[in-house]
């Protein structure tokens, strides 16, 4: 995108008023990805998680939380309709997704597509938990 802008404003012989419209829908579209990469960043920070067929396990800190498939009452993730069956997303921050995985007793797991890339293939590991998908923008805020 910024390659194409570029491109365009040499074409257009650096016009100041090209440069400033195109400034600002570039920013439309670059803005909303930067701070999801950072609120993505902040919430992982530190943590280490590992998901095996029937546990995750959770390091942060140093301390170490294990929960079994039958300790986890759900598992819900977020993402973008644009992502589905070779969709293709509209902007930057369509990328974006996580998974809330849910123990039963209230606490909260928290992975983010910047722990792993193929977050859905991961959270599906964990069998016998409940799986639920919500087709959104992947705010870490909104539940």
């Amino acid at each position: 995108m910024t390659g194409i802008l570029f491109a365009v404003w040499w074409y257009l012989n650096y016009d100041p008023d090209f440069l400033l419209i195109g400034g600002l829908f570039h920013l439309l579209f670059t803005i909303p990805a930067i701070y999801l990469h950072v609120e993505y960043s902040i919430r992982n920070a530190g943590e280490e998680i590992e998901i095996n067929h029937n546990e995750i396990i959770v390091r942060k800190n140093g301390q170490e939380r294990r929960f079994t498939s039958s300790d986890l009452s759900k598992i819900i993730v977020y993402k973008s309709a644009s992502l589905d069956r070779a969709g293709i997303p509209f902007s930057a921050m369509e990328y974006y997704r996580y998974a809330r995985i849910i123990a039963k007793t209230g606490e909260e797991i928290i992975i983010t597509c910047l722990m792993v890339l193929d977050l859905e293939r991961a959270v599906k590991q964990l069998t016998g938990v409940p799986y639920e998908r919500k087709k959104r923008l992947a705010l870490l805020s909104w539940k």
